[in-house]
């Protein structure tokens, strides 16, 4: 069966469909992933059994992904950790191995897999010594499916040492979406990745809804720097030992915070309404009715409806979010 036509599967919710068909690891593109935990409990919210509350391992998820993206060929674009799975938004640039130097290779594996403090020299030099080994890294870098593995095992190992026990804490590796074709498609899947939490807040067991998405980081970062309001949308970054979460770098994105903010803010009350009583779309948002019905297609792909809150971020009413030099309350 040609690729083409085994793509044109993916929308069927029924279909499973083998990652070698989904990304191209030649020229890369956005991908939306999913992982979801194991038997979907909630080994990262509140057990409803136990009463026990793992929230505060969503911060785990949010760290590990935006560090090991220093590592990898991958920029993550917006994210969300919830109780039971998390998404991502990314971007997958394999061909940016070709430019790396060998040390700097060398430098982003071990950040990649940290060895003891005292060992790290020594690895260092070790694989600058052997060109075989530096170029299998180098390929291991630009792998999407190298960096989901590095991500859910440090995940996984720090639980299950945690909770004292063995096996198997996520259902499997990733889920992946077709590569999104257009900037367009990038917008509609970060705004559902970002309004995930809202849809999530009515449940009980989800803890501080919309805390940890790049959403909340980027308005943080805003609300420090209000020029970040107009500039176009940049991959999220941590800084190094403070930890502090922010955005930066070179981006194919065209869109500023402000105006994705605008996108965000009308995506969460038209998806509540019929289509005659939406209110008015942004003025950077020329076919509100192909955005929504974007929006569902993630839904339907995912199993999640959109953020339907009369807030942006519920539980987050003291947050504000400017558009236009007005205050929107989030």
């Amino acid at each position: 069966m040609p690729i083409c036509a085994i793509l044109n599967l993916c929308n069927m919710s029924l279909m499973t469909i083998a990652r070698k068909y989904l990304i191209d690891r030649e020229k890369g593109g956005f991908h939306h992933i999913v992982t979801r935990c194991v038997r979907r409990t909630w080994l990262c919210g509140k057990d409803a059994r136990s009463g026990r509350d793992y929230s505060y391992r969503k911060k785990w998820i949010e760290q590990y992904a935006l560090e090991l993206s220093e590592a990898f060929t991958v920029n993550v674009f917006a994210y969300a950790a919830m109780s039971n799975h998390y998404h991502l938004a990314l971007e997958y640039r394999p061909q940016d191995a070709l430019k790396l130097s060998d040390s700097e290779v060398a430098r982003r594996w071990l950040i990649a897999f940290p060895p003891r403090k005292d060992k790290r020299e020594a690895k260092y030099q070790a694989l600058l010594k052997s060109p075989e080994l530096i170029a299998k890294r180098r390929g291991q870098l630009a792998d999407l499916s190298w960096f989901m593995k590095c991500l859910n095992q440090r995940i996984a190992v720090r639980a299950n040492r945690e909770d004292d026990c063995t096996g198997k804490f996520w259902e499997g590796r990733f889920h992946s979406s077709k590569p999104l074709k257009t900037l367009q498609d990038v917008y509609a899947c970060m705004t559902y990745i970002d309004l995930n939490p809202v849809n999530a807040g009515a449940s009980p067991e989800v803890a501080s809804p919309g805390e940890h998405t790049s959403l909340r980081r980027r308005v943080e970062e805003a609300e420090r720097d209000e020029s970040k309001r107009g500039r176009v949308l940049a991959p999220m970054l941590v800084q190094g030992r403070s930890g502090e979460i922010s955005s930066g770098g070179a981006t194919p994105l065209e869109l500023t915070l402000r105006g994705y903010l605008e996108h965000v803010h009308w995506t969460a009350r038209a998806a509540k309404v019929e289509a005659k009583s939406r209110p008015r779309p942004p003025p950077s948002l020329e076919e509100p009715d192909e955005w929504l019905s974007t929006i569902q297609s993630f839904v339907r792909r995912w199993g999640r409806k959109p953020g339907l809150g009369d807030t942006l971020l519920a539980g987050h009413a003291a947050t504000e979010i400017v558009v236009d030099g007005a205050c929107t309350k989030a």
